[in-house]
């Protein structure tokens, strides 16, 4: 099928009943989905580079631990505001808000030392794989993952 003007089929909305995203709607969901997805566990970024399909909880705090020590330029075992703020930059093609950059630190960084370390990320895995596995069977499907998205854009303030 076709696509007319800016409007582009988004694949995974359609199999939800989603119709057309206007491309300036489309960055602005990518922005929030990346803060979210950031600020919960840095996982899901990886995960949405994989063949899609279930993924068990080891898998997702694999590729979580994967992402964390891509950020970590400087191996020193976490992530500061600065490799943060490279690694977003990069995955984007532009630097983040100010506000983006908070929130995840916010939230990741639980001693609030100006880090994320490896164990502060693990437990924001762990506690957002569990969010997502909806029916509590162990892994986590693609429509799992897409409703955990769509949550966390409803939450945030427009």
């Amino acid at each position: 099928m076709r696509n007319a003007g800016h409007f582009r089929r988004v694949p995974s909305s359609a199999s939800l009943g989603v119709g057309r995203v206007p491309a300036p709607e489309r960055i602005s969901m990518k922005l929030k989905m990346i803060a979210g997805v950031l600020a919960l566990g840095l996982a899901l970024p990886a995960a949405a580079q994989a063949p899609m399909g279930p993924m068990t909880k080891a898998d997702f705090m694999a590729r979580g631990k994967a992402q964390l020590e891509a950020f970590d330029t400087d191996h020193d075992g976490s992530v500061s505001r600065e490799e943060l703020v490279a690694a977003i930059t990069k995955q984007m093609g532009g630097p983040p808000p100010a506000a983006m950059v908070d929130g995840i630190m916010g939230s990741m960084d639980a001693d609030h030392d100006g880090k994320i370390t490896t164990a502060e990320a693990v437990t924001a895995q762990g506690a957002m794989f569990d969010r997502m596995d909806a029916n509590h069977d162990g892994s986590v499907t693609p429509e799992e993952m897409m409703a955990m998205q769509q949550q966390m854009q409803a939450q945030k303030p427009q």
